[in-house]
């Protein structure tokens, strides 16, 4: 579902207003049926801060919003509408799901920004935990094909050894789908009190790490709490990856002409 006007401005949303256009994506046609009053009831918040969100998505009010929902579910189920209800066509509709998704979050200011740090940074430390550390090794190695000066780092002790020792003129960029992985966010948080870059590639949820980023990148899952089911497909976080790759990439070819 095509939902760019929920998710462009995601990433300059408070908590709460993350938590409803989180429901919103997930759940369209169960908002167009509430009003303004039992959304917020059953998201415990605020009717007012419902109305400053749509606001703040360039809604002229709530009725607007909904439409807006409405229009954009049925387009899905137009789209959908002569797919076979088999188990092979629904993992191909999930799939491209995710995949459009992630790129309707996509905003060309912040893979700028990514990409900007990255280029200037002296070092970039590339860290990933679980099933994220092959995605790890993978940006690892292709922004070493750039030209960009970056370490793998995949080992406990070495992630609490450069917590303590980046220099503000380095970086660190962290994978993580849920964005709430200890590990993940003792770094970032070490790493932002030493001065140095974060860089954050994570799920499109409200976790915690994104608070002590630069610049962060989302890739789009249908759930992001890794901690129950890690065999969560990740072809958002690879499309996500590939968009900053292949931007740099066009970025460095320019400036060399």
């Amino acid at each position: 579902m095509k939902l760019e006007r929920l998710t462009g401005s995601y990433g300059q949303l408070s908590s709460l207003e993350k938590k409803v256009v989180e429901f919103m994506a997930s759940s369209p046609e169960e908002v167009v049926k509430m009003t303004a009053r039992e959304l917020s009831e059953k998201l415990f918040i605020s009717k007012t801060t419902i109305i400053n969100l749509c606001k703040k998505l360039g809604f002229e009010g709530y009725t607007e919003l909904k439409y807006y929902l409405k229009s954009a579910s049925e387009d899905e189920k137009k789209a959908w509408k002569e797919i076979e209800e088999v188990s092979f066509s629904e993992i191909l509709r999930d799939l491209r799901e995710e995949a459009e998704k992630t790129l309707d979050l996509q905003k060309e200011e912040n893979v700028s920004k990514m990409s900007e740090l990255l280029q200037s940074a002296r070092t970039v430390y590339v860290v990933a935990r679980g099933a994220s550390k092959p995605f790890g090794s993978y940006l690892n190695t292709r922004l070493a094909m750039l030209k960009i000066r970056t370490i793998f780092v995949d080992d406990f002790n070495l992630i609490d050894n450069i917590k303590d020792h980046i220099e503000p003129d380095e970086a660190v960029l962290l994978l993580s789908l849920s964005g709430n992985t200890k590990r993940i966010l003792d770094i970032a948080k070490g790493a932002r009190i030493r001065g140095a870059k974060v860089l954050v590639i994570t799920g499109f949820s409200d976790n915690k790490v994104e608070k002590y980023a630069d610049s962060v990148m989302y890739a789009y899952a249908k759930t992001t709490d890794t901690e129950v089911n890690d065999l969560i497909s990740r072809v958002g976080m690879h499309l996500t990856l590939q968009i900053l790759l292949t931007y740099t990439q066009k970025l460095l070819e320019k400036r060399r002409v």
